[in-house]
């Protein structure tokens, strides 16, 4: 799969790359959230990432409808859109957000 990013500050934070301010994650968060995004890399497609059961894949709802999420931990989660490019036939990721499930 080809992972993109929609959110700068979590593309820097997932190549390492210093961000200005206050750190808005944990680092125990951001190291889970580097695996995340790796795990969509080697993966072919998503169908499987819906087959490891421990990330939680879903489709998201309401405002957030046509985005998709998987967990980082109880109360973090990765929220992404899926895409197909016909031409190269591969599946893309683009990262949207790292979100805090219950707030």
């Amino acid at each position: 799969m080809l992972v993109t990013f929609n959110n700068d500050y979590l593309e820097k934070l997932y190549h390492k790359q210093k961000v200005p301010g206050k750190p808005r994650y944990d680092q125990s968060v951001v190291d889970i959230f580097i695996r995340r995004i790796d795990q969509f890399i080697a993966a072919d497609n998503s169908g499987e990432l819906r087959q490891l059961k421990s990330l939680h894949f879903e489709a998201l709802k309401g405002d957030k409808q046509g985005l998709y999420s998987v967990r980082i931990n109880r109360q973090y989660r990765t929220e992404f859109r899926l895409s197909y490019d016909q031409v190269e036939l591969i599946e893309i990721v683009t990262i949207e957000d790292l979100s805090n499930h219950y707030s």
